[in-house]
């Protein structure tokens, strides 16, 4: 969470707090809250791969800001990225993607 918080202007706000980030502006919610959307049997399985976790849902208004961010924050870090689109990704493999293919949209890739 602090490298998200350092990575712009980061403000907090009632629902959402929010980074702004050049022309780019997210959404943060660090509640877990998002984990809710999630099965117990879903959210048992993340743990067993990578350990107790924190849950962060961003808000992102388009796929190259949130690439740029992702980049940046997620460097050393282990953890897994929801795409929102059916893959559970490994920030290993999120970074390695970002270096073979710097276009990768997440959104189009699955069944490819």
């Amino acid at each position: 969470m602090a490298r998200l918080q350092q990575a712009g202007a980061y403000s907090e706000g009632e629902i959402f707090d929010r980074l702004d980030r050049g022309e780019c502006s997210f959404g943060v919610d660090a509640s877990g809250d998002v984990l809710d959307e999630f099965d117990q049997e879903e959210v048992d399985e993340i743990r067993q791969k990578i350990g107790e976790f924190q849950a962060i849902m961003l808000e992102y208004s388009g796929v190259s800001c949130i690439r740029d961010l992702l980049g940046e924050v997620i460097q050393g870090l282990s953890g897994l990225l929801d795409t929102n689109y059916g893959e559970l990704i490994e920030y290993g493999e999120v970074l390695a993607r970002f270096q073979r293919e710097p276009l990768w949209d997440w959104r189009f890739a699955v069944g490819e």
